[in-house]
């Protein structure tokens, strides 16, 4: 079965310390001409090292050996020392939070974190599948604006999973029934992709978010443990943090 590590950070998890990062993450960083980019890509940076962390086994004082590059095709690509592993990620960020999955035994992985929402007719229309438009317009509409995110998620997360992202068309993933089938605290989905085959999904409602992780067979789903902040030396104050007002 495979295992993959989640976690799930928010600006008051940051360490107001950079020592974490690589020299070229500091040189890309120093790179964004606005505040907003750079905070989504440092927290997302932080949660993605945690989680390749996890899911690896590695040691907490090992953070600074690794890096988040970017792969050819848009993919965060992990490498440890300078050099690419066996550990894939999938990273994603929404209203401040950002959500990383790793795995050391994934063949193909994608994670996805989305604000539940309204989300109108239009919406649903231009980007589901026939039957997807049919789940939605059969669901109780207390529970309508989870159902359309926790499947938009669903299909984020295939198309990570991918490595296509929304290149290719939504209507190309077909979303199964989204029900009350359990594992553990995740609700287990199917996802079909043309060319592609099946995937599975697990998605879970983590008030206001929803997340899903797609991967193929089999999976048990972890939360990984949270950063001891004074194994870096520094407080999680992110107010203190140099050049950034987070």
């Amino acid at each position: 079965m495979t295992t993959i590590s989640y976690i799930l950070q928010d600006w008051q998890e940051l360490p107001a310390d950079r020592d974490w990062l690589t020299p070229e993450e500091r040189t890309r960083l120093d790179a964004f001409r606005f505040e907003k980019r750079r905070r989504d890509w440092l927290l997302g940076r932080w949660a993605a090292k945690i989680a390749v962390l996890r899911a690896a086994g590695l040691a907490d004082k090992d953070i600074g050996r690794i890096e988040i590059a970017t792969a050819t095709d848009g993919a965060p690509l992990p490498l440890l020392d300078g050099r690419p592993g066996a550990t894939l990620l999938s990273l994603s960020h929404s209203k401040g939070r950002a959500f990383a999955a790793a795995s050391t035994d994934a063949k193909e992985l994608g994670c996805d974190l989305e604000l539940v929402e309204p989300r109108g007719h239009e919406f649903v229309e231009t980007w589901f599948t026939e039957s997807e438009c049919e789940q939605v317009a059969r669901s109780d509409p207390q529970f309508r604006d989870l159902l359309v995110t926790a499947i938009w998620s669903a299909k984020e997360s295939t198309l990570k999973a991918l490595r296509t992202g929304l290149r290719i068309d939504t209507r190309r993933v077909e979303v199964s029934a989204v029900g009350n089938r359990r594992v553990g605290d995740w609700n287990s989905i199917r996802t079909i992709v043309s060319d592609h085959g099946e995937f599975d999904c697990f998605w879970r409602f983590d008030e206001p978010f929803v997340l899903s992780v797609v991967t193929r067979g089999p999976a048990e789903i972890l939360r990984a443990p949270g950063w001891d902040p004074g194994l870096l030396g520094t407080s999680t104050n992110c107010q203190s943090s140099a050049g950034l007002s987070l």
